[in-house]
C-alpha cells in the first residue's frame, strides 16, 4: 500500500503568518508538538479554534476530522493514539458536547492512553454571553470529567492557553498516561491577541520519563521467582509498544514459564511455543504468576461470576509489575481490587520488565528452567492441537460460528501488512491469528463501554494508514450500531480499512447475564433473549455501511461464502475504500 497523501478539504485564501487570536496559539502548539488530527463535532463555543485550524493552519498538521457524534471524535483520538504512538487530540463542544463524549473519555482513562480533549467554554465574562451560551457553560466545565481525567484546565488568557495546553500534553503523555482535559474560553479565544505569545521550548516540556522500580523492589521480585516452580507470565498491553515483545520473550523462556495474554491485550508472540494464552488454567495452577502491566490482576486470575463462589479464593503469589496506585481515583473503582503481592515493582510495566530481565540474566541459568520449557511447550502443542480440532465441529454450520469468520479473514489477510484495529474478546478463538506481539492489535476499550469500536476502529485505521498498513477490524453488531456514523468520516477522509461485522443479532453478553440470574432464582432461563435481540427487524448493516459510502459485499450467511466475500473486501480496501462484510453469526 503506498503512503497516502491527503486532498480532502482543502481550504482556499490561507496563507501562513503569525498567530493573531487566541485561538491561532492553540493550533501552532498543536503543530509544534506534531498534532497531525483533531477529530470534531463543530461547537460554537469552539468557533475561534474551529477557524483556526481552517485559516490560519491551513487545515493540514492539524487536520480537522468531522465525527457525526462526540464520542465517535474522542474514540478515534484514542484508537488513533494506540496505533499511532502519539498522543491523540479531539475537541468537543462545551458542556453538552462533552457529555456525549464523557464515556469515551473514561474508556481512555481506563486505557491509560493519552488523549488531550479540547473544549469551549464561556465566555467567561457574562456580557459576552449570547443567550444559548448560557445554558452551554458552567462554573467548571471539568467537574463533568474530573474523576477520570489525568488533568484539567480552564486557562483565561492566551499565554495560559499555551501553557496549559502544553502541560496538558505532558500529563497525559507521562505514565501512568490518560485523558486530560483543557476548556478554552470562547471569549479569549476570539479576542485579537495585544502581544506575541511564544510557543516554549518543547524539549523543556517533554513529558516524564517512565518511573523505574527500586533496587530491593527487583531482588525481592527475583527471589519469589526463582523459588517458584510452576511460574507463569501474564502481561498487559505494554502501551502497545513492540519494543515489549522481545522483553517478555526473554523473561519467559529464561524462567520456563507458561504465558498468557490479559483478557483484552497481545503482546507476546501467538504463535510461541510457552505461549498458552486460552488456557486460563496456565495461571490458576500456577504457585508464582509475574503480571507485567495488568490492570486487573484478580480479575484475570478468578473465575467470571458474581457468586459467592466465585471469590478471590486462593491466588497464586503475584510478582506485580506496575504503576500501580499511581493515577488512581476515588471516584472509579478501575484499577482498585485488592491485591496480595509477593513482590511489586512500582514502574512503567515496560521499564520495570526490563530491569528484571537485566538482573535474571546476573543471576545467570534459572535452575529447572529447561524441564519446564519443555513440559510447557508440550502441554501448549496439545492445546493447540484440540482447540485446531474443536474448531472444526460446526466448520460448515449456519449460522455461522465466529471461529469460521476469524480463520477466514486470517487467510485472507495473513499475507498483507495489516494492523489489527478491533475483535471481539468473547468470541475470539485464540491460535488462529499469528499476532507478533506488542502493537500487532490494538486491545480493547478499557472501560468496556459499548460503542467504543467503531471511532476506535476508524482512528487505528488512520494511524495504519499513515504508516502504510491496512486496518483491520471484527465488530459487533451492537458495538456498531451505537456510533456507525464513524465509517462515513473514515469514507470522507479517504480511509481505506477492511471491517467485518459479526452480527450476532442480540447485545448477547449479557444473553448469559439473565440467564445466570433466572437459574439462581429458579426461574425460566430460556426467557434471556427478551429484551436482548436485535430483531423483528433485523437491521439491515449491509445497506447501512452503504449509506454511508462503505463498498459492502451483501449480507453473508453462507460460510461457504466467507472466502470470496472478504477477498473482494480485501481487493477494495487495497484500492483505498472502506470496505464492511456483514456476517451472520451464532450467538458465541
Amino acid at each position: 500500500m503506498e503512503q497516502h497523501t491527503d486532498d480532502v478539504e482543502l481550504p482556499i485564501g490561507t496563507s501562513p503568518g503569525p498567530a493573531a487570536y487566541g485561538s491561532d496559539l492553540v493550533v501552532d502548539l498543536l503543530r509544534a508538538l506534531g498534532t497531525r488530527y483533531v477529530p470534531l463535532n463543530p461547537g460554537s463555543s469552539f468557533r475561534g479554534l474551529h477557524d483556526s485550524l481552517v485559516n490560519h493552519g491551513g487545515n493540514r498538521a492539524p487536520q480537522l476530522l468531522l465525527c457525526l457524534h462526540e464520542e465517535i471524535a474522542v474514540s478515534l483520538a484514542h484508537g488513533y493514539a494506540k496505533g499511532s504512538g502519539q498522543v491523540g487530540v479531539a475537541a468537543v463542544h462545551d458542556l453538552v458536547g462533552l457529555m456525549h463524549a464523557s464515556m469515551a473519555v473514561y474508556d481512555a482513562f481506563c486505557d491509560r492512553v493519552p488523549v488531550l480533549v479540547l473544549g469551549g467554554s464561556g465566555p467567561v465574562d457574562p456580557a459576552q454571553r449570547r443567550p444559548v451560551d448560557w445554558t452551554h457553560s458552567a462554573t467548571t466545565q471539568a467537574q463533568l470529567v474530573r474523576d477520570f481525567v489525568s488533568w484539567d484546565a480552564e486557562p483565561a488568557t492566551a499565554a495560559a492557553f499555551v501553557s496549559d495546553t502544553l502541560r496538558a500534553h505532558q500529563r497525559a503523555a507521562s505514565a501512568p498516561r490518560g485523558p486530560a482535559y483543557v476548556s478554552l474560553d470562547a471569549g479569549v479565544q476570539e479576542a485579537p491577541l495585544d502581544a506575541p505569545v511564544p510557543i516554549p521550548d518543547l524539549a523543556l516540556h517533554a513529558p516524564a520519563p517512565p518511573p523505574a522500580a527500586d533496587e530491593a523492589s527487583i531482588a525481592r521480585a527475583l527471589d519469589v521467582l526463582l523459588a517458584a516452580q510452576r511460574p507463569a507470565v501474564a502481561a498487559g498491553n505494554m502501551s502497545w509498544d513492540p519494543a515489549a515483545t522481545a522483553v517478555l520473550v526473554e523473561l519467559v523462556e529464561r524462567l520456563g514459564a507458561g504465558y498468557h495474554d490479559d483478557r483484552h491485550a497481545v503482546s507476546f508472540p501467538s504463535a510461541h511455543p510457552l505461549n498458552g494464552t486460552g488456557d486460563r488454567d496456565w495461571l490458576t495452577e500456577a504457585d508464582v504468576v509475574l503480571a507485567i502491566g495488568v490492570p486487573d490482576v484478580p480479575g484475570l486470575l478468578r473465575r467470571r461470576g458474581r457468586s459467592r463462589a466465585s471469590g478471590a479464593g486462593e491466588f497464586p503469589r503475584v510478582v506485580d509489575v506496575s504503576t500501580g496506585h499511581l493515577g488512581l481515583r476515588s471516584w472509579s473503582n478501575v484499577f482498585e481490587t485488592p491485591l496480595p503481592r509477593a513482590a511489586q515493582l512500582l514502574a512503567d510495566p515496560l521499564t520495570g520488565a526490563r530491569q528484571l530481565l537485566h538482573a535474571l540474566r546476573d543471576r545467570g541459568p534459572v535452575p529447572g528452567a529447561e524441564a519446564r520449557r519443555e513440559r510447557v511447550a508440550a502441554r501448549v502443542a496439545q492445546q493447540r492441537a484440540a482447540a485446531a480440532e474443536a474448531r472444526q465441529e460446526g466448520w460448515a454450520a449456519t449460522p455461522i460460528k465466529p471461529a469460521r469468520l476469524v480463520s477466514e479473514l486470517w487467510d485472507t489477510v495473513r499475507d498483507v501488512p495489516h494492523l489489527l484495529c478491533l475483535r471481539n474478546s468473547r468470541s475470539w478463538p485464540e491460535g488462529v491469528w499469528d499476532l507478533a506481539g506488542a502493537g500487532s492489535y490494538l486491545g480493547h476499550s478499557g472501560g468496556g463501554g459499548v460503542g467504543y469500536g467503531p471511532g476506535a476502529f476508524v482512528g487505528g485505521a488512520l494511524a495504519a494508514r499513515d504508516r502504510g498498513l491496512l486496518g483491520v477490524g471484527i465488530i459487533g453488531d451492537g458495538d456498531l450500531l451505537m456510533a456507525a456514523g464513524a465509517l462515513w468520516t473514515a469514507v470522507h477522509h479517504r480511509i481505506p480499512a477492511l471491517l467485518v461485522v459479526n452480527d450476532n443479532g442480540s447485545f448477547y453478553n449479557d444473553e448469559p447475564h439473565q440467564a445466570a440470574v433466572a437459574r439462581d432464582r429458579g426461574r425460566e432461563p430460556a426467557n434471556s433473549w427478551i429484551g436482548m435481540r436485535i430483531a423483528d427487524p433485523a437491521v439491515d448493516i449491509d445497506a447501512l455501511a452503504a449509506s454511508y459510502g462503505c463498498w459492502t459485499a451483501g449480507t453473508v450467511t453462507d460460510p461457504g461464502e466467507l472466502a470470496g466475500a472478504f477477498a473482494a473486501a480485501l481487493a477494495a480496501a487495497q484500492d483505498g475504500r472502506v470496505a464492511v462484510v456483514h456476517v451472520r453469526t451464532e450467538p458465541a
